[in-house]
């Protein structure tokens, strides 16, 4: 489960929406079949690109608060016919961005020349993100026209940003080759602007700084970036895409000393302490009830606090609002109890209140999801947090991170999206303090399949068994089976089990323990495999490996240039007991098979048990982010891994 509040919702929205900026750099004279020639020639293979992607701002002060304008250009050139999917566009607008004016344009090939075809119906709408009750952010989207192999499409947009706190990083790099990037910033000498500049490695940046009068120009600028990779599973575009995060470190106060923004994480802190300090202190007299009702039989404060998180989970709905600056700000805890829903920062805030009311210290956090690749030694803007929890202290240094967003996840298991991550807990209304989001085991997040297996007389298997889940797994699957009418949940299940062939039948099941926490997700099932075993005069030849994980995951580390996301470490043991047929022996068991590496390994086992053969398989998945150089032994698990699953135990008629 995402966090798509609007401290997540909001700064995503500006950081993707970032990626949709361009540039004013005029292309050169040329005609526009040489154009596109030398561009063919130089991307080859490639549907289009951005002549030019720029961003201008201005820096402005008036009072106490500094105002940015922004005019961006983008001039893309289309190559081929495919190039028409880059025929529609859009541009937001929102508390943070407000757009001012948009020009956007077709340049169609005339000769020599270009003739210009103005887009004339735009489009608005608010732009409500999936999984989001509210939003203030209005997209405005046109469809360029004449849209041909050798046209240009050219979009003039200036955006006015009140808030310097909360701006866009600019992305040297788009969805397709730039042949010019430009970031020109000009702002009052007496406001010092700041920057970090992330995966340039390897890339030629271009930098000047120009004094002129009492303002100053930073400019920035790369030539030639190829276009990104398109790998499957891979991480968002901030992990692997040059990009410059900019922001206003210091800006002159009325009093003309100056007046630190964003240079640290104090300040950073001192931004968000401001969200929350204006809360209503009053408590709701109904919440101090439901509180101290929670309290009773309690043992242990650990055993109050992992009452009231599931309390939370289990009684506030999550809603996701993003309507301006009303998006970072809690709301009250008696209002959020009253109402019965809340998001991100709403249940955050109201699980810290209960459990003040139950005498038990804990704090208000801020968060960056794993979509975001920054810490805050790094860089300390708003952009490094999309998403606000709440931290208790169960002993010195040792914190159990509640996120009652996910109302599926057991007490001490930080968020699947949070693993690894640094956390801003906010001690008091002046001090703060990071602390590191541990990284689940696969222990944590074991899946069990055990399951008995006889023979029937027209080559296919019966069997009955169960399969449990916990961890992350169970939240995963039980955030799938929530809400499912009968028919959908059958349907479901029967994909969740199927396994051996495409003539696998589910003939019974039941689901439990689907809200019990504390115990694992049951399906217990009983199914037929038709047409699966394999007979030969005398001998049966049975594959035991009727569910094979991981068997077509080889990577083509040639092509791949992204290293490859998983949601969290797991554990997968598989027991399979298969009755030895009436009649006959054993003729052969497959060998121990087993190879083991620290990010993905397995073990398969089979023995003789009375009348029936057993196969323990166990496989293991130990990364969230496997690198490229991980790629060879990745395979190697996969290739000795298909080995195994090619196994087959064979029976041999008894000589009578």
């Amino acid at each position: 489960m995402k966090a798509n509040n609007r401290f997540g919702g909001a700064l995503a929205l500006l950081l993707g929406a970032a990626t949709l900026v361009a540039a004013p750099h005029m292309a050169h004279a040329q005609q526009p079949t040489q154009l596109v020639a030398e561009m063919q020639a130089k991307f080859p293979g490639e549907k289009a690109v951005y002549l030019d992607y720029r961003t201008d701002l201005t820096f402005a002060v008036q009072g106490d608060s500094v105002v940015v304008l922004a005019r961006h250009h983008q001039d893309m050139l289309h190559l081929d016919a495919q190039s028409a999917m880059y025929a529609n566009d859009k541009v937001f607008n929102s508390h943070f961005s407000r757009v001012q004016k948009l020009d956007a344009r077709t340049l169609v090939p005339a000769g020599n020349s270009y003739k210009t075809v103005k887009v004339t119906d735009y489009k608005e709408k608010f732009e409500v993100q999936s999984g989001i009750f509210y939003d203030d952010t209005r997209s405005t989207t046109w469809s360029f026209p004449a849209v041909t192999p050798g046209a240009r499409t050219v979009t003039d947009y200036t955006v006015r940003h009140p808030d310097p706190r909360f701006l866009l990083p600019f992305y040297f790099g788009s969805y397709v080759p730039v042949r010019h990037a430009e970031l020109t910033i000009t702002a009052p000498k007496n406001v010092k602007i700041s920057h970090r500049m992330f995966h340039v490695e390897g890339l030629k940046i271009n930098f000047s700084k120009q004094e002129k009068g009492s303002t100053v120009t930073y400019r920035w600028s790369a030539d030639d970036l190829p276009s990104p990779p398109r790998d499957d599973d891979g991480p968002e575009a901030a992990y692997y895409l040059p990009h410059l995060v900019y922001f206003v470190e210091e800006v002159p106060s009325a009093d003309g000393q100056a007046r630190r923004m964003l240079a640290g994480v104090p300040e950073l802190y001192s931004l968000y302490s401001g969200f929350v300090s204006k809360l209503d202190p009053q408590e709701s007299p109904a919440l101090r009830r439901v509180v101290d009702s929670l309290a009773v039989g309690a043992k242990t404060e650990q055993e109050k606090v992992q009452r009231v998180y599931y309390w939370v989970q289990d009684n506030i709905r999550y809603v996701a609002f993003e309507n301006g600056m009303g998006g970072f700000i809690p709301r009250d805890a008696g209002a959020v109890y009253a109402k019965r829903y809340g998001d991100c920062k709403d249940m955050a805030n109201l699980t810290r209140e209960m459990l003040r009311m139950a005498g038990i210290k804990s704090y208000l956090t801020w968060i960056g999801t794993r979509d975001l690749p920054y810490r805050y030694s790094e860089l300390a803007t708003p952009g490094v947090d999309n998403h606000m929890i709440t931290t208790y202290e169960a002993s010195p240094g040792q914190y159990v991170f509640l996120d009652a967003t996910n109302k599926y996840m057991p007490f001490g298991m930080p968020s699947a999206f949070i693993q690894g991550k640094e956390a801003l807990l906010a001690i008091d209304g002046k001090n703060c303090k990071v602390v590191p989001v541990p990284v689940m085991s696969q222990e944590r997040s074991p899946v069990s399949d055990v399951s008995q297996l006889v023979l029937d007389e027209k080559g296919g298997l019966r069997g009955k068994g169960s399969l449990q889940l916990l961890g992350y797994p169970k939240v995963m699957q039980s955030y799938a089976l929530d809400g499912l009418d009968q028919t959908e949940e059958t349907k479901y299940v029967k994909a969740l089990l199927e396994r051996g062939n495409n003539k696998f039948f589910v003939d019974k099941y039941s689901v439990s323990h689907l809200d019990t926490r504390e115990k694992p997700l049951t399906i217990d099932y009983e199914y037929r495999l038709q047409d699966y075993v394999q007979k030969l005069d005398d001998e049966i030849y049975v594959n035991l490996n009727l569910e094979q994980p991981y068997a077509h995951d080889k990577i083509d580390a040639a092509k791949r240039r992204l290293p490859r996301v998983n949601e969290y470490a797991s554990q997968n043991h598989t027991r399979t007991e298969l009755e030895i047929p009436a009649g006959y022996d054993v003729e052969y068991l497959p060998p121990v098979a087993e190879m083991r590496d620290p990010v993905f390994g397995f073990k398969v086992k089979y023995e003789r048990q009375g009348n029936k053969i057993v196969q323990d398989k166990e496989v293991y998945i130990n990364y969230l982010l496997l690198q490229p150089q991980q790629f060879g032994q990745w395979n190697a698990v996969v290739d000795k891994l298909n080995a195994a699953y090619r196994e087959t135990v064979i029976f041999k008629r008894r000589k009578v």
